[in-house]
């Protein structure tokens, strides 16, 4: 049956939305005018779904599709149907159920229920293929559609993402500070944050969500954590984020995923200014994470990169690196700043010890494991990672099992040799029976690392790109320099040779970040420590450049503020 105009109209009775709104809004039929969805309209048929009703079947084939016009629904992992139906996205207003399926041919891949009562306009499979015949533009719209949800889950900066909905759960005593909970969440995003209040209603507030989150990239819906609303909006949410004075409260609230509960210590009545702009950025999703890439000591461009993010105000939230990165990345997580961590570097790496570091032993390597294991402890004053002020990964590859092992717990001067033992050079890391090496190997920036920990923003520095330039800013090109001595020459050769190895892999790890910075060097190598300077400018000079790109997602709060 199609839809008539009465229809439309009488679907529209109590939910607030008409039916044509919905489609207009529909990714699927994006680019078509008034007059052929007009006509897209009556080839479809109304149905009303109460809460708990399936829109489709996991395994079931796909003989049609259906645009939600309100409601919500959720899509259940196949595997979980009976345990609980674990929601694995949830799908709103202008979202179309099944048209993967439909395109690809598959059975639904999971179960959709209806979230609470909810209308929607189905379009069946004869419908559907006359339809993308007479509109092209509806077969490529499907085409974003499908490739969006295989999309890493890497948080993207866009204007046409539909925003996440955020349930904020206080506790009673904790609701005097939801204004500045608010606040702080609104100064941390760059693409708006707007609130709904369940106290005034929860239904009224259920009603504009969709609304909101059309226009906001942050939508928090505020309810008390003692009040009736609070279970029944976990359902409508993306995440929620649960804030108590007393732990006991979260007895309240069943364990599943997307749901934290976070205990608050006020400071004479106030929430400190540290922890409240960290809530603001996780509220918002934009807590900022640091990839930092090998490359010896190019590793001074993180210096450069790490002023340029202080000087706007940024925060860093998680930090990992590999190789000298991993260095880098430990000094920051232990709390310095670029200042203290560049003179760490300079102090530690002395011409001297260089040489040394880098003296060839007979067997091949270099003798300087020692001088390594000396410089790690007293930099790092034998602290462990439970002692870092940010969380952070440090990136190895494991010999053992063949893959990346990213070092999280333990002392940092162990993890930092075992992400130091670069092939050809030092001898790998034994811990815990495992054999670690140089991230270089396998992760030369680890993105991955970062998001995993539970950054939502991410910048990546890769410091092995493939463009050099002939000559660094303000001087002239150089000859080559003549040729070292064989033993050193057959070490540097080795890590040049994994060096153009790992280019590609390095690309790739890096475009994993919403910020991806690169800088270009002029002529020097993975060992110029004396190039410290050159290094360092052109790590801000590549900051500075994508500066604005991430001040598109996230915006800088300045240190002032945190006081």
């Amino acid at each position: 049956m199609a839809v008539t105009l009465r229809d439309m109209s009488s679907m529209s009775i109590g939910r607030g939305v008409a039916p044509f709104a919905a489609l207009q809004r529909a990714p699927l039929f994006e680019g078509l005018a008034h007059d052929e969805l007009t006509s897209v309209a009556m080839l479809m048929r109304p149905r009303s779904f109460a809460a708990g009703d399936e829109l489709c079947r996991a395994g079931e084939p796909a003989d049609g599709l259906a645009v939600i016009v309100n409601g919500l629904a959720h899509a259940v992992e196949a595997a979980s149907e009976q345990a609980g139906r674990h929601v694995i996205a949830k799908q709103r207003r202008g979202d179309a159920v099944g048209v993967a399926s439909l395109v690809g041919g598959d059975p639904h891949p999971a179960t959709v229920v209806a979230g609470m009562p909810t209308d929607v306009l189905e379009l069946d499979s004869a419908s559907f293929e006359s339809l993308v015949e007479r509109f092209p533009v509806v077969l490529r719209n499907v085409t974003r559609i499908v490739s969006r949800r295989l999309a890493s889950n890497v948080r993207q900066a866009s204007a046409q993402e539909r925003g996440e909905a955020v349930a904020l759960i206080l506790d009673r005593s904790l609701m005097g500070v939801l204004p500045e909970l608010v606040a702080a969440a609104r100064a941390a995003s760059a693409q708006g944050v707007s609130m709904l209040d369940t106290r005034t209603g929860f239904d009224s507030a259920m009603a504009r969500l969709d609304d909101e989150l059309a226009e906001s990239s942050t939508v928090l819906v505020a309810a008390r954590a003692e009040g009736r609303s609070a279970p029944l909006l976990l359902d409508h949410v993306d995440r929620a984020v649960i804030l108590v004075e007393d732990e006991r409260e979260a007895s309240r609230f069943p364990a599943r995923s997307g749901l934290e509960v976070r205990p608050i210590v006020r400071e004479q009545g106030q929430i400190p200014p540290a922890e409240l702009a960290w809530l603001g950025r996780h509220l918002s999703g934009t807590k900022l994470g640091l990839a930092l890439g090998a490359g010896g000591a190019k590793g001074f461009a993180h210096v450069g990169a790490l002023q340029v993010l202080e000087e706007a105000g940024y925060m860093v939230d998680y930090v990992s690196g590999s190789s000298i990165g991993a260095i880098v990345g430990a000094y920051l997580a232990l709390g310095m700043d670029a200042g203290e961590i560049d003179r760490t570097l300079r102090e530690s790496f002395t011409p001297e010890v260089v040489a040394e570091v880098f003296k060839l032993s007979l067997g091949g390597g270099s003798s300087g494991l020692q001088v390594m294991e000396r410089l790690m402890r007293e930099t790092t004053a034998e602290r462990s990672f439970a002692e870092t002020l940010i969380p952070l990964a440090i990136m190895s590859v494991d010999l053992t099992s063949r893959e990346p092992a990213p070092v999280r717990d333990g002392s940092l001067w162990e993890a930092l040799m075992a992400a130091t033992a670069l092939a050809g050079m030092f001898p790998p890391y034994e811990r815990d029976g495992h054999r670690l090496v140089d991230g270089l190997a396998l992760v030369p920036v680890p993105t991955g690392a970062v998001i995993e920990d539970g950054a939502d923003v991410t910048v990546s520095i890769n410091i092995m790109g493939r463009e050099t330039l002939p000559a660094w800013p303000g001087q002239e090109a150089v000859p080559p320099a003549p040729k070292k001595t064989r033993g050193t020459r057959t070490l540097e050769t080795l890590l040049e040779v994994m060096d153009l190895m790992q280019l590609d892999t390095g690309i790739r790890h890096t475009e994993l970040a919403d910020v991806p910075v690169t800088p270009r060097f002029g002529p020097g190598s993975w060992r110029d420590f004396h190039l410290a300077d050159q290094f360092l400018a052109a790590g801000r000079a590549a900051a500075e450049e994508r500066l604005p790109a991430l001040r598109a997602i996230a915006r800088p709060q300045l240190m002032e503020a945190l006081t």
